[in-house]
């Protein structure tokens, strides 16, 4: 898989019927998907998209899809508009991998991927944190978007329906490397970042930060290392009690860039992904009401 990476400059730095699990308790699953994939669509880019839909195919074995159905009635000039509307979502989740992703060829005209991953998956806590994120190539809502061009700046917006902490990393197939905390707060022992319930945030904006931690923020722009698409899958986790960080380690900018051309750029901490798949499953099944959000983002060269 194509590696994306990623430099901080410095400075401006149905309803369901399921009986076959209770809420919490966790089980083995493995699923499977074939991914036919698009001309337009990298390879990396196939193989991370394939492996998420087969971690979806192992929840719904477990945890049969609820739906629901609602009805939205608005009022526009004077006249009243009703219009239904289903919306679908999974009861259960997945927690982590508990063995890499076994990614295969089943054809190759057409490319045909076969994902297959076994892990851990639980029934969602019913009293879980509402968060809503979105990824962004400005501090601005306008500016929302999951594909980035070589050395954009990237931005993270976050609103949460309680207080808690957050970290986020991001992963570039071999990496995962640490962005929240910002670098100067991790150096002195803060583990995750406090955010109020129902306030918006803007993340790796100096702009959006209050005057006396501006200094703190690290403004973060997203590399490819090779030309074509890559993509970068990103966790942001939530949880309303502390919890700890990974074992991360400084991360030598000489092995991404000329340091004479880019003296002023730097790294986030990492550590290897699959160390940081088991972290994060031993996380979650330790503390059940911890969100672990999971998007992806692609870098274009």
């Amino acid at each position: 898989m194509e590696n994306a990476y990623f430099r901080s400059l410095v400075m401006i730095i149905m309803f369901s019927f399921s009986l076959l699990a209770q809420a919490q308790k966790q089980t083995s699953a493995v699923g499977t998907f074939d991914y036919h994939v698009p001309r337009t669509m990298s390879l990396a880019e196939a193989e991370s998209y394939a492996c998420d839909r087969a971690r979806d195919s192992a929840v719904m074995k477990v945890f049969p899809q609820w739906i629901s159905s609602e009805v939205q009635t608005r009022i526009s000039d004077g006249k009243e508009d009703i219009t239904g509307f289903f919306v679908s979502e999974m009861i259960g989740e997945w927690l982590g991998d508990e063995k890499p992703p076994q990614i295969t060829t089943v054809s190759t005209d057409p490319l045909v991927l076969r994902c297959r991953v076994k892990g851990k998956v639980r029934e969602k806590p019913s009293n879980s944190a509402e968060l809503q994120i979105r990824t962004l190539y400005c501090p601005s809502l306008a500016c929302a978007t999951v594909q980035y061009t070589d050395g954009q700046s990237f931005y993270m917006s976050l609103k949460s329906s309680k207080t808690g902490y957050i970290s986020m990393f991001m992963d570039n197939g071999t990496e995962t490397f640490q962005v929240l905390p910002y670098s100067s707060e991790r150096e002195k022992g803060v583990n995750q970042v406090t955010v109020e319930r129902n306030r918006d945030y803007v993340f790796f904006s100096r702009d959006d930060a209050e005057e006396k931690l501006r200094h703190l923020v690290d403004e973060l722009e997203l590399f490819a290392e090779a030309p074509g698409v890559e993509p970068v899958v990103l966790f942001v986790l939530f949880s309303e009690k502390p919890f700890n960080n990974p074992l991360v380690t400084k991360t030598d900018v000489s092995r991404f860039l000329d340091t004479k051309q880019h003296s002023d750029y730097t790294m986030p901490d990492a550590m290897a992904s699959d160390d940081f798949n088991r972290w994060l499953l031993r996380l979650r099944q330790a503390n059940p009401t911890l969100r672990a959000v999971r998007k992806m983002v692609t870098v274009r060269r």
